[in-house]
């Protein structure tokens, strides 16, 4: 499903040869489903961005991209990466599972490390979190950016941490 990035301008959609395109790994095992599948408006409603979201059948969370690790929750629930080209996407484990103020979640990882698409970022307990009443759902999302042009998800109900590919991003070139 394509979903034309909202805020773009209109020349920039129409310039195809002056795009690059990335793509977004799954960050663990499970089924990919598009992100107004979530149930939480921040993420459905795309406030803060678009993107996709798996429903885990793993518990362990990897880079979907290389870049800079820009923030990591005190929670531990979600990470910020900026890819070297300047795209900042979020990785939040869970809806709400700021609640459990990292109980859960686990990372040895700091702000300002440099990831390799496919690295480790974290473990977090499922049933646990299921058990606290939250949703582990993770919503994998592509911060607003004046570069991206498109975005697309690809569906999945068996994907594979690291090796599915799960979302492509186009952006303008430089």
């Amino acid at each position: 499903m394509a979903n034309e990035w909202t805020g773009s301008d209109q020349k920039k959609k129409e310039d195809k040869t002056n795009t690059v395109e990335i793509m977004l790994s799954a960050v663990t095992d499970g089924e990919i489903i598009s992100v107004e599948q979530v149930e939480d408006d921040v993420f459905s409603q795309k406030m803060i961005g678009d993107g996709y979201a798996i429903k885990p059948t793993s518990e362990v969370v990897y880079a979907p991209v290389s870049g800079k690790l820009i923030e990591v929750a005190d929670a531990k629930h979600a990470y910020y990466i900026e890819t070297d080209s300047g795209l900042k996407i979020l990785i939040h484990i869970g809806i709400d599972t700021l609640l459990m103020n990292g109980i859960g979640f686990q990372t040895s990882l700091e702000k300002n490390t440099r990831v390799e698409k496919g690295d480790q970022l974290a473990t977090f307990d499922q049933q646990l979190i299921q058990d606290k009443g939250f949703d582990p759902v993770i919503p994998v999302i592509v911060l607003e950016h004046s570069s991206v042009v498109a975005l697309e998800t690809f569906p999945n109900k068996e994907a594979v941490a690291k090796k599915t590919n799960a979302l492509k991003v186009t952006v303008t070139k430089g």
